[in-house]
């Protein structure tokens, strides 16, 4: 035995040990990696999703301040009917407008990838 103070079954199972950890060593940073991933991907989606819940309750908020127009129009007062015909011009323009932001988004949304 050399001047060591550990056996040499010692010593051999240590750089056995070493050699197997060094060789699993790409599949765990693989699987860190594909873990990574999801997670973006997940957020993404979280995102995206946080975005349609806004974007629909400022549609419905909207869809009622026409609602309160169109009901509270009068047809005996030309200025204010003039009135609502501007703002629902108003608001078919901001829908739209919406609309093509939102199906812009979508569109550029990375696929989501499964495993």
């Amino acid at each position: 035995m050399p001047d060591s103070a550990l056996p040499d079954q010692i010593v051999e199972s240590i750089a056995i040990s070493n050699a197997k950890s060094i060789g699993e060593q790409p599949a765990i940073l693989s699987n860190l990696a594909l873990a990574n991933q999801i997670l973006n991907t997940n957020m993404q989606q979280q995102m995206m999703l946080s975005q349609q819940q806004a974007m629909g309750q400022i549609t419905m908020a909207t869809l009622a301040k026409c609602i309160s127009l169109i009901t509270r129009a009068d047809s005996t007062n030309p200025d204010e009917s003039k009135e609502v015909a501007t703002a629902a011009g108003a608001m078919t323009k901001l829908f739209e407008t919406w609309k093509k932001i939102s199906d812009d988004q979508v569109n550029q949304a990375p696929p989501s990838s499964t495993p």
